[in-house]
């Protein structure tokens, strides 16, 4: 797998580009909400571990099989971070990817989570030659679940009993080929 060079790629209203210095307060802020973190791997985010996880991925390269790319999201409009997709390329097989994503309360619910995911996934698909994305939500989280299917993503999985957070929580894992993204 060559390394690739980090993109910059803009839509309408956004930028999705690589972290910076001056995301650290925007990614703190969103990164620290209950609110925000309920279906995401985290707990109490603490401003350090902000400043840690930039510094990381503002080296970070995309399409290393079995590792995470956070990719930035900035609002072109003020040029603030308002979220970021995290893409998780697959060690096997290496043509797969996972996606999450996590978007600043401000901003949800006005189509810039499907903007910015539409242009990531064409990406993946059409830059990259992948040839299937994955996806996974909590059954509860009936946003990402219908931005999923907006997508075109489809439902492939239920994982009952899944452990997250001291808890078990039911998942529904979504799935995406290149052929179905190019043929919609």
């Amino acid at each position: 797998m060559s390394k690739l060079e980090f993109f910059e790629i803009e839509t309408s209203r956004l930028k999705l580009r690589r972290f910076k210095d001056e995301d650290v307060s925007n990614f703190y802020k969103y990164r620290s909400n209950p609110d925000v973190a309920i279906y995401q791997g985290w707990e109490n985010y603490t401003y350090e571990q902000a400043i840690n996880f930039i510094e990381k991925q503002k080296s970070a390269e995309m399409n290393l099989p079995d590792s995470w790319v956070q990719v930035a999201i900035e609002n072109k409009m003020n040029g603030q971070l308002i979220g970021d997709i995290g893409v998780h390329t697959l060690l096997d097989p290496a043509n797969q990817v996972e996606v999450g994503f996590t978007l600043e309360p401000l901003y949800q619910n006005k189509g810039y989570a499907f903007e910015a995911l539409h242009r990531i996934v064409d990406y993946l698909f059409n830059e990259l030659n992948k040839e299937k994305i994955n996806a996974i939500a909590d059954e509860q989280n009936s946003s990402s679940i219908k931005l999923l299917r907006k997508l075109g993503f489809q439902q492939i999985k239920i994982i009952e009993n899944s452990y997250f957070k001291n808890q078990y929580v039911t998942e529904i894992m979504f799935e995406l080929s290149k052929n179905d993204w190019n043929n919609k």
